[in-house]
């Protein structure tokens, strides 16, 4: 059978010469860029076309993320309307490796058309002395001497490297913003993040809890698991929640029942239980689930059992 992954690796050697290289050749245009970032009372667009689009396009979405206004232009849509989402206080950056694409100059010189040198536009490009960099009023140069594939014109080593560069940008931004984990959350409330670091536990849990009694027998036990689907059940003794059966208890200690058709849910259960307010953050419950290495929690408020919360309640798979 052939092997293919000796070329992978040469691959991976030449990009990351050629990020080394880049990174090296780095200078204050980079910290112009950050600062023209932070300093802008608009919004920061990238416009770009074909492989390079994409590149750009991912980087708008990385600074949206981090609560940089930020959008991407197709610049083979940008005569279709799309000029009209510029303003004056925005930041352009336009993104051309060659600096000569037909369709990223044109746009560029009908947006000075229009606004003239009131824009702030930077072009992000490997040619220094491109009609794009020569007209803009700052450039960032990301230079790589040739493409990683056979015939040195397949965007490879450019579009990684202008995908580095836009993320170095970033975490530079981030960094000085003092950007963090509670901020990255406010802009991904429905994601894992948002989950752990907004919600609390009260959005989450189980509000219907499986109960059974002492003597309950484990036939009954496996069903009532079984029905709320949540792994476990409480065991009362009388009105006091005394215990708890999980599924894993019951595989674990079955083996050391003597008359499992007889045994009940004394025979299974955890003495206690481990709980957490119904008020606190689904970060702190995942904390204590992690601690104690168990998969739920019983939810309290004021000292009463008011739900179940999961491990998959807090964490998206």
């Amino acid at each position: 059978m052939k092997t293919y992954y000796n070329d992978a690796k040469e691959t991976f050697d030449i990009e990351i010469k050629t990020l080394e290289k880049v990174r090296d050749a780095l200078d204050e245009s980079f910290d112009q860029f950050v600062d023209d970032v932070l300093q802008m009372t608009g919004r920061l667009i990238f416009i770009a076309i074909g492989k390079s689009g994409i590149i750009a396009e991912k980087i708008s979405a990385s600074f949206s993320s981090i609560g940089v206004p930020s959008f991407f232009i197709d610049a083979g849509n940008a005569f279709h309307g799309d000029l009209g989402r510029v303003s004056a206080d925005d930041v352009v950056v336009f993104v051309s490796n060659s600096g000569e694409t037909e369709e990223v100059l044109q746009t560029y010189f009908a947006l000075q058309e229009i606004f003239g040198k009131d824009l702030k536009t930077i072009a992000l490009t490997g040619a220094s002395d491109s009609t794009l960099a020569k007209n803009t009023q700052e450039s960032l140069i990301v230079d790589v001497a040739a493409e990683a594939d056979v015939t040195k014109l397949a965007p490879t080593n450019s579009t990684t490297a202008t995908l580095v560069v836009g993320d170095a940008l970033l975490i530079a931004v981030q960094k000085e913003k003092q950007f963090t984990k509670k901020d990255f959350a406010l802009y991904h409330p429905g994601g894992s993040i948002g989950k752990l670091l907004l919600q609390t536990v009260k959005n989450v849990m189980h509000t219907k809890v499986p109960y059974v009694d002492l003597e309950t027998p484990l036939n009954d036990v496996i069903y009532r698991i079984s029905d709320f689907g949540i792994g476990m059940t409480l065991v009362k003794d009388q009105d006091k929640v005394v215990g708890i059966v999980t599924d894993g208890d019951i595989r674990k200690k079955m083996l050391h029942v003597t008359k499992v058709k007889e045994s009940t849910a004394a025979d299974y259960m955890t003495e206690g239980f481990i709980s957490i307010d119904v008020n606190k953050r689904n970060r702190a419950a995942w904390r204590k689930m992690a601690a104690h290495n168990i998969s739920n929690l019983v939810v309290t408020e004021k000292g009463e059992v008011v739900g179940v919360i999961t491990i998959n309640d807090v964490v998206d798979e």
